[in-house]
């Protein structure tokens, strides 16, 4: 067998990044928008396609300053090339993630070997969260990239003093700011700074503002801000200082999460690899036997990025689990380089293989815990929706176990747990399916499409259903809600499109056909509004539709 791995190399390292691409592209296209965030970044962009802005994105037609356009941009091309689908807006996402899998192949083997950097792509590409949120259309993922590459890329500096990949770092930094927004900047170089504090070469820190490269980064950043606040006078103040300072500092967004929010989300998030992580906390382990100068740098490196970036969400008053994305590459690194130490120390240290296989197996035992104490799903649907995953998990797990009992061979027990992986993650994109058909709003646009909407006027009540807009190709007005729109409200773009309920029940008893979607929490609320009947009620899940004609 080993004969044949090294015959071979060319064709398994194809074979690896094949199934790397079916496992992040094959099934981008086989669910519907998961509402809110997915039916907002799909229909941004569609939007400008439609209107031919690509300066000011809207959302539902008013003004939407909430992220950077880099991300409208990049899905309303595919949205071009693809068609108005949901593939087109996870493509790059998707793409982020592989991208961020071949920058963990990169590092890994210029911090140890090729070994390890082929393992930290296979960890980093199998890992529960890095699966979920790269496909999502959500920005996290591409500003994973971004941040990623502008730490590796420095990191690539250090070790050549090449000064192009200053360059390289600043332009991916642009394209970050241009994702996401000032976090870009502060995160990569706060991580920098204190990791040439501790590692007592603060020259090295001076070295990053090189003149080329900042020119780089404003080439890329500047054209779209200066236009777009040319074009819009307040965005200045709501995207820079709302949206960031206000943001990071206050309960405005109503996200806030104590401060150990994001520690079970790292537990489960490295599924199936979270108990290697315990080896990391061994005498023997990397982090606390380093064999040099330069490993002992490395591991700052990797600590730094991780725990500054975990502190720095931790800390904020607004939480969202995919927030911590970024600082999941190093915790791939350092597993990859634990599993290589297992190999010389000939020792799994701190039990981590065998505490690893008692977690997949006990996440296999909730999972058919949890369906035969289920009052709502049947076996037959778990096989169909979860199967995949448990059996992956499960027979993966026995394998495994089971090639080291009959080997004591860790590389070959370790193949076995990335063929694992490699399941998982397809079983794990079946499951996602049903969550994202579970709160998409595919089905109840399709009965409003039934209706003939044309000619009436659709309205939200209490909420803002982001994906109707999207599935039923037409502007929604909104009553007794504004949110994230509040702003674009009060701008002319936004005038007869936001009612309040003496306006709603006024409009309601018009001449004009009115279509109201309602989800259920908020449906008495919206029926003490209207003094008239409905001619016709219906209901699609958790929405019901009112029509006044």
């Amino acid at each position: 067998m080993r004969d044949f791995c090294l015959k071979n190399k060319k064709l398994l390292l194809g074979i690896f990044v094949l199934a790397i691409f079916y496992l992040y592209l094959a099934h981008l296209g086989s669910y519907h928008l998961m509402d809110p965030d997915e039916g907002r970044y799909n229909q941004i962009p569609r939007e400008m396609l439609l209107s031919g802005d690509f300066i000011t994105p809207h959302l539902n037609g008013v003004e939407y300053f909430e992220k950077p356009a880099f991300q409208y941009w990049f899905t309303a091309i595919m949205m071009k090339i693809f068609g108005v689908t949901e593939f087109a807006g996870r493509i790059l996402p998707a793409l982020s993630a592989i991208g961020c899998v071949g920058l963990a192949g990169f590092l890994g083997t210029m911090m140890y070997s090729r070994k390890v950097g082929l393992l930290a792509s296979a960890i980093l590409a199998t890992s529960c969260l890095n699966l979920i949120v790269a496909s999502i259309n959500i920005l996290d993922m591409a500003l994973t990239l971004f941040m990623t590459a502008c730490m590796v890329f420095f990191y690539a500096f250090e070790r050549s003093e090449k000064k192009k990949w200053l360059v390289a770092f600043y332009i991916a930094m642009g394209f970050g700011v241009l994702t996401k927004g000032l976090v870009a900047i502060i995160l990569p170089f706060g991580i920098l700074f204190w990791y040439t504090i501790l590692t007592k070469r603060p020259r090295l820190f001076l070295k990053l503002f090189y003149l080329p490269g900042i020119l780089a980064f404003l080439i890329v950043t500047i054209p779209w801000f200066y236009l777009v606040c040319q074009a819009n006078h307040d965005f200045f103040y709501f995207f820079f200082v709302r949206e960031h300072f206000l943001r990071f500092t206050t309960k405005m967004h109503d996200r806030f999460q104590p401060w150990w929010f994001f520690i079970p989300f790292v537990i489960i998030g490295m599924l199936p690899w979270t108990g290697f992580l315990l080896s990391l906390f061994s005498k023997k382990g990397v982090i606390r036997k380093t064999t040099s100068q330069r490993n002992r740098f490395d591991i700052i490196f990797l600590l730094l990025w991780f725990f500054i970036i975990f502190i720095f969400y931790s800390i904020s008053d607004s939480k969202l689990v995919p927030y911590i994305m970024p600082c999941w590459m190093p915790l791939a690194i350092l597993i990859a380089a634990s599993i290589k130490r297992f190999e010389d120390e000939n020792s799994w240290l701190s039990h981590s293989f065998l505490i690893n296989s008692i977690l997949c197996l006990a996440f296999v035992g909730a999972l058919v815990g949890y369906v035969l104490s289920s009052n709502y799903l049947t076996i037959d649907e778990f096989i169909a929706e979860g199967g995949l995953l448990t059996a992956a998990l499960f027979i993966g797990t026995i394998a495994s176990i089971f090639v080291w009992i009959k080997t004591k061979r860790f590389r070959c027990t370790v193949s076995v747990l990335c063929v694992m992986g490699f399941f998982f993650g397809l079983g794990l994109h079946d499951v996602q399916q049903q969550v994202h058909n579970n709160q998409s709003a595919y089905y109840v646009s399709q009965k409003i499409n039934e209706l003939n909407p044309q000619d009436a006027l659709i309205v939200n009540y209490g909420d803002f259903y982001h994906g109707i807009p999207y599935y039923t190709n037409q502007r929604v007005a909104l009553a007794d809600f504004k949110g994230e729109l509040e702003f674009g409200s009060e701008h002319p773009s936004g005038a007869g499109w936001f009612f309040n309920g003496k306006e709603l029940n006024d409009l309601w008893n018009s001449q004009k056909r009115i279509i109201i979607v309602v989800k259920e929490r908020y449906k008495d609320k919206c029926l003490n509004v209207l003094t008239s009947p409905a001619k016709q009620v219906l209901t699609e899940g958790s929405y019901t539709i009112l029509i006044n004609k």
